[in-house]
């Protein structure tokens, strides 16, 4: 489990600036039904989950570790906002899947809906017990969503 302190310490770390409240957690998009029930199956031996942190100029991955559900102190994926054209926004079934194109390459993450995210994985992911329960993906979800398909336009 992470907090969102420990995700902007660990954007600072990696020198960016963290937006607040603009972080929630993504994976691969699979691109078919046969790759969406592989996922699910791996989802029970590795991790593919990452933390997706909106910064002052440019978007960030951040990877859970497989193992002990914790931030690595490492960012895979680093997108200046000036390479993104667009971002849509898909529902499928109960997930959000995003598509971030640039000049050159297409990225599609899929993150799981707020609604149910106390009893999925991201819950998991991004519950904090800090003076109360907190789900920072569930509270984060809509005001990312926006602010990312705000880019490119």
């Amino acid at each position: 489990m992470a907090s969102e302190s420990k995700i902007q310490k660990f954007t600072q770390e990696a020198g960016y600036e963290a937006l607040e409240g603009r972080c929630i957690i993504v994976r691969p998009a699979p691109d078919n039904l046969s790759e969406k029930i592989v996922s699910f199956l791996k989802s029970f031996v590795e991790c593919d989950m990452c933390v997706l942190q909106m910064c002052e100029n440019e978007l960030i991955l951040l990877p859970f570790d497989p193992v002990w559900t914790s931030l690595r102190k490492e960012a895979t994926l680093v997108l200046p906002y000036e390479d993104i054209e667009s971002v849509e926004l898909a529902d499928d079934l109960l997930n959000t899947v995003i598509t971030i194109r640039t000049g050159d390459d297409e990225i599609r993450l899929t993150t799981q809906q707020k609604a149910l995210s106390d009893f999925r994985m991201s819950g998991l992911h991004a519950t904090q017990y800090a003076g109360g329960y907190k789900n920072w993906h569930k509270e984060n979800m809509d005001g990312t969503l926006k602010a990312l398909t705000a880019l490119g336009a």
